[in-house]
């Protein structure tokens, strides 16, 4: 299949960002949400995801924790992580980049950062 499209693991504890993200990316890719960074990595363990996209602040494993964990397993190599939170200051980015995630997203998401972002990392 040479035009499958690309998996984007979306991990977001709040729905009102998971139906926005999921609607956005929907058309181009092939989204799947979990609610808990928990549940993500069960996800990453069972299938290949191209990208994930990960809420910093949610309740149990925070998405800083999740990177950190795919990046000792090896697998943010090919599979990019960005990070988003509602905490956009620069610190909070300047943290994240730092951690090694592709990218940061303030929320509310600029739908155009959001989209751009995605397609520029997922043509690398």
């Amino acid at each position: 299949m040479a035009d499958e499209r690309a998996k984007i693991l979306l991990v977001e504890d709040e729905v009102g960002y998971q139906e926005l993200a999921a609607s956005l990316l929907s058309a181009e890719y092939d989204v799947t949400v979990c609610s808990t960074a928990e549940d993500a990595c069960e996800k990453l363990d069972q299938e290949e995801f191209a990208l994930v996209i990960s809420d910093i602040n949610m309740f149990g494993m925070t998405g800083l924790e999740l990177l950190a964990k795919l990046k000792r397993e090896g697998k943010s190599e090919k599979c990019p992580v960005v990070l988003c939170s509602a905490q956009s200051d620069p610190a909070t980015k300047q943290i994240a980049m730092a951690q090694g995630a592709a990218g940061f997203i303030g929320k509310p998401f600029p739908i155009a950062q959001l989209t751009t972002l995605v397609a520029a990392l997922l043509s690398k």
